[in-house]
């Protein structure tokens, strides 16, 4: 069974951000002008799967291009190094779980990604969980806004031709499953809604 609840709890060692800048490993991936130009917005410790102590942070990446402002950096204090992740885009925002996975504690960590592009803006919340460096995804919600084709006849976009997608993720309370939630709409106001929900099985490898 599953127990859920959000994490809020800190440690003594959190790194400073010159600490977790200077160790970073993969420093090219930055997208900040220059590369080290890096804003620590907010960090958290987060336990791996073998029950090491990280530390997680969201950070900006100054002078970056539009789609590639936000980010994230896990930083190891036991092997004296950081790695900026594969997530962000235009979100840099983060949540974590404490949970129990047949027994054994874990911690799940939700992290987003956005990005904008063609008057369509796009955004994903990926539920992880770290194991070393790597972040094995146990679900995915995804949500998008296109206002739709331009219509000639209209001087507009035709909404009816557009689409939002709102979806959620919720790690459900000792159960073994996270619950996702998506309402559909074409884009006209007031649109009829659709939801529908799904129960992805909670599996750690």
């Amino acid at each position: 069974m599953v127990g859920v609840f959000v994490c809020s709890i800190g440690f003594a060692a959190t790194p400073t951000s010159k600490e977790i800048i200077s160790t970073l490993t993969n420093l090219d991936d930055s997208y900040a002008t220059p590369k080290n130009a890096i804003d620590i917005n907010k960090t958290q410790a987060v336990r791996l799967k073998s029950g090491e102590v990280a530390y997680l942070s969201g950070v900006e990446f100054q002078d970056a291009g539009r789609n590639f402002w936000g980010g994230y950096i896990l930083t190891r204090p036991k092997l004296k190094q950081s790695q900026i992740l594969e997530y962000g885009g235009q979100a840099n925002r983060f949540k974590i779980y404490n949970a129990q996975a047949k027994s054994k504690p874990i911690q799940l960590v939700q992290l987003t990604s956005a990005s904008s592009g063609q008057g369509e803006v796009s955004s994903r919340d990926d539920l992880v969980y770290f194991d070393g460096w790597k972040a094995y995804v146990v679900a995915t919600a995804e949500s998008s806004s296109y206002p739709g084709r331009y219509s000639e006849k209209l001087g507009e976009e035709d909404c009816k031709t557009g689409e939002n997608i709102e979806s959620t993720l919720k790690v459900v309370a000792e159960a073994d499953y996270v619950l996702r939630t998506s309402k559909t709409s074409n884009a006209c106001k007031g649109a009829k809604v659709t939801i529908k929900e799904d129960k992805i099985p909670f599996k750690i490898r």
